[in-house]
């Protein structure tokens, strides 16, 4: 059974409704909102679409309230944060925002999400550059030598996920961030799978800059995310688009059109202000159920679906037993079976809610903090009687 942990599970899967009647076990595709957050998202969307600027609500405070609270929790400057839709956003706002010359290279890995190797791909089609892939490994010292490997006097950026989207694998992204710097090199961590999951310290890390979004485990707004920069970075990156807002100095007469150094850069113009508003609410109820509570339990019931999946005859778990290694995904394999074929019947026998891994042909489900260990038993018992009775 998973260690216990700090959080009243009853206080905090009423604000679920959705878990009366489906086993989520999807978070780290969409974490649905809590109940106190959607309606402060659908009070302030109402006002503002029917009151229009005659709204009087204080969209601007709740977005610095959740700059701050962002900063907070990644150990940052408020001004070191850029708002995004998306963690995709923040990738792109990086790898179009440096120069990059012809034979370039950028070192990621083979379990990126199309959030970072699309992106990559496009770049190394329109500027000539060349993207490496290396093999995961949640090991420091292996990583690093995969790293030796393909490094050369041409690698710019080091570009990878903090917690991989195939196989849940937590990379050592301390290790890989302080190899680039000595270097010389940049580097670009994807949080998505990690922020709200696992403790994310972007000084402790020692990253470059950091893209996450808002709808995973941070439980937001689709259409929300941040990018972060080190102190210093966020001007290095040239914007594709301005407009106002996002120029600190813009004047006719001398055409001098100045961007602010700070992340307000890649912010301009009308946006849905009521985002802001429904993303405080999420993250405050994540802190006031403390995050150090939220991480603890994830990893308890994360460890809990490693250990009762790989009890399973015919199923291999994908994803590290041990905590360090792993955040709250846990992908898994049923020997002689179509993994996307196993999760339409999870759906349909059990209302289990999981997401198919093609490239590994694997089930991944997610342990959020509102997961209780009967959704893991009932994961496992319909897994098992599908393996007796094919």
């Amino acid at each position: 059974m998973p260690q216990h942990t700090n959080l009243n599970m009853e206080a905090v899967r009423s604000a679920f409704p959705i878990l009366d009647t489906i086993n989520y076990l999807n978070t780290g595709t969409y974490g649905p909102m809590p109940e106190p957050a959607l309606q402060a998202l659908l009070d302030a969307t109402a006002a503002l679409e029917r009151e229009g600027v005659a709204c009087g609500r204080p969209f601007g405070q709740d977005a610095d309230q959740v700059r701050s609270i962002l900063a907070e929790m990644i150990g940052a400057r408020p001004e070191d944060i850029a708002f995004s839709r998306n963690a995709t956003d923040g990738v792109n706002l990086v790898l179009a925002g440096l120069t990059w010359n012809e034979g370039d290279e950028i070192i990621t890995t083979d379990q990126e999400h199309e959030a970072v190797l699309h992106p990559l791909l496009y770049l190394q089609s329109r500027t000539g550059i060349r993207v490496r892939r290396i093999a995961c490994s949640p090991d420091p010292g292996e990583m690093l030598r995969r790293l030796d490997a393909h490094v050369s006097e041409r690698t710019r950026l080091v570009a990878f996920s903090h917690v991989t989207c195939e196989t849940g694998t937590r990379l050592p992204a301390g290790a890989i961030c302080a190899w680039a710097a000595e270097r010389g090199i940049l580097s670009l961590l994807d949080s998505a799978q990690s922020l709200g999951a696992v403790p994310v310290d972007v000084g402790a890390i020692g990253c470059d800059f950091l893209a996450g979004n808002g709808h995973k485990w941070l439980h937001g707004p689709k259409g929300t995310g941040l990018l972060y920069a080190r102190p210093g970075l966020m001007e290095r990156l040239v914007p594709a688009h301005v407009g106002a807002g996002s120029l600190e100095r813009a004047d006719v007469d001398t055409g001098e059109a100045r961007p602010w150094a700070t992340g307000a850069r890649f912010e301009f113009g009308t946006r849905s202000w009521a985002l802001a508003s429904g993303w405080k609410e999420s993250l405050r109820w994540l802190t006031n159920l403390g995050l150090v509570n939220v991480n603890q339990h994830i990893s308890s019931l994360a460890g809990y679906a490693c250990e009762s999946i790989g009890s399973i005859g015919c199923t291999t778990v994908l994803t590290p037993a041990e905590a360090p290694a792993r955040a709250g995904l846990v992908s898994f394999t049923c020997r002689g079976y179509d993994a996307a074929v196993v999760g339409r019947r999870l759906r349909e026998e059990a209302s289990v809610v999981s997401r198919h891994v093609p490239r590994q042909n694997a089930v991944r489900v997610s342990a959020a903090h509102f997961t209780a260990a009967t959704d893991v038993d009932r994961l496992c018992e319909t897994l098992a009687r599908m393996m007796r009775n094919g």
